[in-house]
């Protein structure tokens, strides 16, 4: 590959913490410095390479600014385009840097799909999904409750609510949500439902992991119970809201879902104790305690499980390897995704699973 020759905006804890995450630096990166406004750091070495100031960049040759900081980065990218006449194109966030390492890494991979990734990357920046997701631009109006003082849009011919204090996007004046559903596409690596994992009539599920509730309101008609399974108190009077003409058939239970019963969590088992048809599951990292929890459950009933597997590394294999030992079949879901929210990434690189399946088939 040919090298790039790359300058870091910003000398911070920020910058700090990723490159000392980083294990490997591709050696067709030649890293020339950082570029900070804070005057103590000017003329110093910082990770290890030279601080410049900001009216330096004119004196230095180079391919890319990479700004470390998300938080300000419209800030600053406007400041470079504006003031110091930076090309646009050469101005990068910090997940180039991610995108860089991860080309390396792979660049020999066998794997098709990486593969088709990596030549994807060629042509566009990288993001959770990649091009296994197409952005249609679904746009869903908000519209607020005046007696309950919560927003809400309309969602299956139905109000789903959210929090009062909840950001939306806004488009020409108006408040909306944005691809709701762009994660469910049939082509996406984060795919609940599909072919032998599906949800009939009659079937009781479990939503662990319900955020706005989208999933649980998709099939709430179709289903004869639904434990909803929420642990940020934030989305507990909306859900309230939302499924209160279900109220007969659902249940809601506003804690942590895990390996055993304690003051802030639960356990499958304790909830459930009885059958199960299906059962979701995105709850950031803690899936495998949580199907440990579960184990009676899932041993007793044949449960279609989808269960994410991206929020931490290797997850794919610990979560098969407990389905796999309670009798269950497990396969993944189509592509990769490229989870950067996990701050561990930069020091364990690597593509990952979005879903595992599970059933007794």
């Amino acid at each position: 590959m040919n090298e790039k020759t790359v300058i870091f905006w910003g000398a911070g804890s920020v910058a700090k913490k990723t490159l000392n995450s980083i294990k490997k630096i591709p050696e067709n990166l030649n890293i020339l410095g950082f570029i900070d406004i804070a005057a103590f750091t000017l003329g110093r070495q910082f990770c290890g390479y030279p601080v410049f100031s900001p009216n330096q960049i004119t004196t230095l040759r180079f391919d890319y600014i990479i700004i470390m900081s998300e938080n300000y980065y419209e800030e600053i990218y406007d400041m470079l385009t504006y003031w110091f006449h930076i090309e646009p194109h050469k101005i990068k966030r910090r997940l180039y840097l991610l995108q860089c390492i991860l080309l390396d890494k792979y660049c020999n991979t066998d794997d098709k799909e990486i593969q088709n990734i990596l030549e994807y990357w060629q042509n566009y920046e990288m993001s959770v999904y990649n091009q296994y997701i197409e952005e249609g631009k679904e746009i869903n109006e908000v519209y607020w409750d005046c007696l309950e003082n919560m927003p809400y849009i309309m969602f299956e011919d139905k109000r789903m609510y959210y929090p009062s204090n909840h950001k939306f996007s806004e488009i020409e004046g108006r408040k909306v949500v944005i691809d709701l559903m762009c994660e469910q596409q049939p082509t996406s690596p984060h795919l609940y439902v599909r072919d032998g994992i599906k949800i009939n009539k009659g079937d009781i599920i479990a939503d662990a992991g319900v955020c706005e509730g989208n999933f649980a309101l998709k099939y709430v008609e179709e289903a004869s119970k639904i434990y909803l399974f929420e642990c940020s108190r934030e989305w507990i009077k909306p859900l309230e809201k939302t499924f209160e003409k279900f109220r007969d058939k659902v249940v809601l239970c506003n804690k942590f879902i895990g390996r055993c019963d304690t003051g802030n969590s639960v356990s499958l088992d304790s909830i459930v104790n009885g059958k199960l048809d299906f059962l979701k599951m995105d709850i950031e990292g803690n899936e495998v305690e949580a199907l440990i929890g579960g184990r009676q459950t899932l041993i007793n009933n044949n449960v279609k499980c989808a269960i994410c597997s991206y929020h931490r590394v290797n997850d794919e294999y610990a979560i098969s390897d407990i389905l796999n030992s309670y009798n269950y079949k497990t396969c993944y879901s189509n592509g990769y995704m490229v989870f950067y929210l996990d701050e561990d990434i930069w020091c364990n690189p690597s593509f990952r699973r979005g879903i595992v399946y599970g059933d007794k088939r």
